[in-house]
């Protein structure tokens, strides 16, 4: 399918995609570059601050100005159109590519991954890290970071990568309908595996013959036997109790990926658009909210979200410079434990990163138990933070501590009075002391209510106020923070 923004590559100019070059301007003096957005942006700011229509609609029409590509996540259901102005408004109406049920768009993941030329072993490692980590969304219960879960996402993730092995090395084309159906007709006990009825009526087993017969490389022989010993021996001699947590750690998003919208916008047999379409200035809205489509809405973008980083992660930037986005409002909601690991090398891949969120608490909810140092690790990835209006405690506390203390002069100043009672009748007054003096200290340079009073905009005005930080970078107030106001999107 020919799209019209393939041929802008024939009429970039000169120095358009510099990292250098400025797209906004957040003060007088204070330029923020491409280079800038390419190592990554968190936004912070609670209901009601101005964070979505103030520092996330600046950023994000300043890159549609600019001429960037990209992935526009959705959360709430009034996302998508208020995308979809922002890109008329900027011009760019023709580069727009609604990914919905409504729309023609479709997309398969795993074609995309077999295109992608990695090879059988990193295919079936790519798959499998994919479908573990959108299996996690929907196991986050109260006991995520204990040993006995770990166990099982441990053998669930054996599982996915043995059975999409199998299907490797299968004449047909890889489905998630196929991988459901050989992993749930795996055997459930070592009598079952010489039984001629299961062996019959088994799709594991008839994938694993057919496997068997295909030519194999000495290291695939020997990842072969591996696999063989898996399913006849291991998952056989399984107690049925550990067998079914295992199952349906895994199955739970296998299932969800063969039947309904999933299957029909990630597994299409005909897709339609990719990753690298927005090489060539294609601006994808998955319009599939999650507050809308919950689940489902969740599954379908943390994969296309994943899918992007894989393909921005092997784009060839020489042969096409032109930066693209990655944006995420209501991030927390999308977030997960590949993200920090694609920020490392964003900034090489001209992918600009932009997530919003209320506050770190959201964070920590989505990663569940055990998950501080795995927000940090996100946040310490991304290099531009704003931070809107904050009632949030962590947040706030973080902001103090990403920022700093510094050295402080305080005056005090006391008063002594010695009273003398025969003072008056001879005209007298007691005798008085004062003494004055300053002392060093060092506090926080950003106090709670620095944070908690920020303008939240609205109207009659129409500007809410930040706080800006940026790694590496002082700013003209000789501070590394700067306190900046917005003009409201409306």
């Amino acid at each position: 399918m020919a799209w019209p923004f393939t041929k802008r590559k024939q009429i970039q100019q000169p120095g358009r995609w510099d990292l250098d070059r400025t797209l906004l301007y957040w003060a007088d003096g204070v330029p923020w570059t491409i280079g800038d957005a390419c190592v990554g942006t968190q936004i912070f700011g609670t209901t009601g601050s101005g964070k979505s229509s103030g520092s996330l609609a600046a950023i994000l029409k300043a890159m549609l100005s600019a001429g960037f590509g990209g992935l526009l996540l959705t959360a709430k259901g009034l996302d998508c159109p208020s995308y979809v102005k922002m890109a008329r408004d900027a011009g760019r109406e023709s580069d727009l590519l609604i990914f919905s049920p409504d729309s023609p768009l479709r997309y398969n993941f795993i074609d995309a991954e077999v295109q992608s030329g990695v090879g059988k072993t990193g295919l079936v490692e790519n798959l499998t890290a994919l479908l573990m980590t959108a299996a996690r969304l929907g196991n986050k219960d109260g006991g995520g970071g204990r040993g006995e879960d770990q166990y099982f996402r441990d053998e669930a993730a054996r599982l996915c990568g043995h059975g999409l092995t199998v299907l490797s090395h299968c004449p047909e084309r890889i489905t998630i309908p196929d991988l459901h159906r050989l992993i749930t007709s795996a055997p459930s006990s070592v009598e079952q595996v010489a039984s001629a009825d299961w062996q019959r009526s088994s799709f594991c087993y008839q994938r694993l013959q057919v496997a068997d017969r295909a030519p194999k490389s000495e290291s695939q022989r020997l990842d072969w036997e591996l696999v063989l010993n898996f399913f006849l021996n291991e998952w056989a001699a399984l107690s049925s109790r550990t067998r079914s947590v295992v199952l349906s750690t895994l199955t739970s998003t296998t299932d969800k990926l063969s039947r309904g919208a999933a299957r029909d916008m990630l597994s299409s047999p005909s897709p339609n658009v990719s990753p690298a379409m927005c090489y060539d200035g294609a601006i994808v809205i998955a319009d599939f909210p999650v507050l809308v489509y919950r689940d489902i809405g969740q599954l379908i973008q943390v994969i296309l979200k994943f899918c992007w980083q894989r393909a921005h992660s092997r784009r060839d930037v020489a042969a096409n410079p032109r930066p693209t986005f990655i944006v995420a409002d209501e991030s927390h909601l999308l977030a997960t434990e590949g993200d920090p690991v694609f920020q490392t090398t964003a900034r090489s891949s001209r992918t600009a990163v932009v997530f919003a969120t209320q506050g770190i608490t959201n964070y920590l909810e989505a990663f569940g138990p055990q998950s501080e140092a795995k927000v940090h690790t996100l946040l310490g990835n991304l290099q531009t933070q704003f931070c809107h209006q904050q009632t949030d405690i962590k947040t706030i506390q973080y902001m103090q501590e990403l920022i700093g203390r510094s050295r402080q002069f305080v005056m005090n100043s006391s008063t002594s009075r010695e009273s003398d009672w025969l003072a008056p009748l001879f005209g007298g007054g007691g005798n008085t002391g004062v003494s004055a003096g300053f002392s060093e200290q060092y506090e926080f340079e950003l106090q709670a209510s620095d944070l908690n009073s920020l303008a939240k905009g609205g109207a009659p005005d129409w500007i809410t106020e930040a706080i800006v930080y940026q790694g590496g970078r002082r700013f003209p107030n000789g501070r590394t923070w700067l306190r900046t106001a917005v003009k409201q999107s409306l």
